[in-house]
């Protein structure tokens, strides 16, 4: 019974580990298309996709997945969303006066600190690099040049890492997590970007913005965990200061109901996916430097986080909260907590139903903890023992010599 138990157990664990994962970017040229309830596609991205999970298209409609067939998702409308309350240029004096009041976060000496990383280190543009992926050395890393020197010009100091995080897979996030851990504890950034490329038809992100042939992004935020809705909020105010400075360089914002990517480590991480591999890369580099624009604005307008434990809450000595033990392990690795107590759980359920009654129950597992821990412990003390006895006898020898 106890082995039953066990193999029951076992395969439940499997099961419940292996649906545990992202939402993760499709590397089998497949996409998702969003379709609302009368049939029309509201939106496309390379993101695998499921019930729950939630998009706001480029021109702020929210939609939430209720069913995916294939590669088709099945949206109902939530609503319009009005940025407005996210990008609020209240010049009054009154409206002065609040802004002077309110705790500054980013406006850091020298214009502020970005981090930028890689999870996907593969990431390329086909047209540009002639492959889709490069391990190592993907056209991905120039995009983050370019995101570089185009912040650098505004007087923004950026780190940009070149870790690798290969291979292309779902545990690249528990990979790249180090990477932006590191990234946060050492140079305490304003924000943070992991930056990408999405697998999408070329038209789904190509765009003329400013008079410029570029490639546009998106944002994607994940929905697990605690921070989910700080991270959402940061989203809302990028895309809502996209709108006023570059109008349709932000193509939207999906919103992953079962992902963090990390983004529990800071109050301002990002996702980005900077055009498609079936993009040219100098149209991603163009469209990551209009995107450059709107990160002071944002730096500057940025929400104090709360709480004691959030991330960014800053104390005498800086950003403690940052990058610290605060962080935690990542969603996945919770969730994993979660899903071994809930075994636990089971098993307990499972012994009752097979028993009949709490007695046998109790009678089982009685037996179980004494008669085969005994046998286990009661063969550890006898090879200590004899361990002692060997020894002792090794010491008596030496006595007499």
């Amino acid at each position: 019974m106890i082995n039953k138990l066990l193999t029951t157990l076992l395969a439940l664990l499997f099961i419940a580990t292996s649906a545990l994962c992202y939402a993760n970017e499709s590397s089998n040229g497949n996409y998702s298309t969003v379709v609302d309830e009368a049939g029309n596609s509201v939106y496309m991205t390379g993101w695998t996709m499921q019930a729950g999970d939630q998009v706001l298209t480029e021109n702020n409609r929210r939609y939430e997945v209720f069913r995916v067939e294939g590669n088709i998702a099945y949206a109902k409308f939530i609503g319009d969303v009005n940025l407005s309350a996210y990008y609020n240029e209240d010049t009054s004096i009154l409206g002065r006066l609040k802004a002077y009041l309110k705790p500054a976060i980013a406006e850091a000496e020298g214009g502020g600190k970005v981090a930028v990383y890689h999870t996907h280190s593969d990431e390329s543009y086909v047209p540009t690099d002639g492959e889709e992926s490069i391990l190592g050395a993907g056209g991905i890393y120039k995009v983050g040049d370019a995101f570089t020197a185009s912040l650098e010009k505004k007087g923004i100091t950026v780190v940009h890492s070149q870790a690798k995080h290969d291979p292309h897979d779902d545990m690249a996030y528990e990979r790249s997590r180090r990477t932006a851990l590191d990234l946060i504890k050492k140079e305490q950034p304003d924000a943070i970007f992991d930056i990408h490329r999405d697998a999408v038809p070329p038209q789904v992100y190509k765009g003329n913005i400013d008079g410029q042939e570029v490639s546009k992004v998106q944002l994607v935020v994940g929905k697990y965990g605690p921070t989910g809705k700080q991270i959402e909020d940061y989203a809302l105010q990028i895309k809502a200061a996209a709108d006023k400075k570059h109008p349709g360089l932000v193509k939207g914002v999906f919103f992953a109901k079962g992902g963090d990517y990390n983004q529990d480590l800071h109050p301002r991480s990002m996702l980005l996916e900077v055009g498609a591999h079936t993009n040219d890369r100098e149209s991603a580099e163009k469209g990551i430097a209009l995107f450059s624009d709107i990160v002071p604005t944002v730096l500057g307008k940025s929400s104090t986080p709360t709480g004691p434990n959030a991330a960014g809450t800053t104390g005498a000595d800086g950003n403690t909260g940052l990058g610290s033990a605060a962080g935690g392990a990542s969603g996945a690795t919770k969730s994993m907590g979660w899903i071994l107590g809930l075994l636990l759980v089971g098993g307990a359920a499972f012994l009752l139903l097979s028993t009949g009654s709490l007695k046998e129950a109790g009678a089982k597992l009685k037996n179980f903890t004494s008669t085969e821990f005994a046998n286990f412990l009661g063969t550890q003390k006898s090879k200590q023992h004899d361990n002692t006895a060997k020894s002792e006898d090794t010491d008596q020898q030496d006595d007499k010599k």
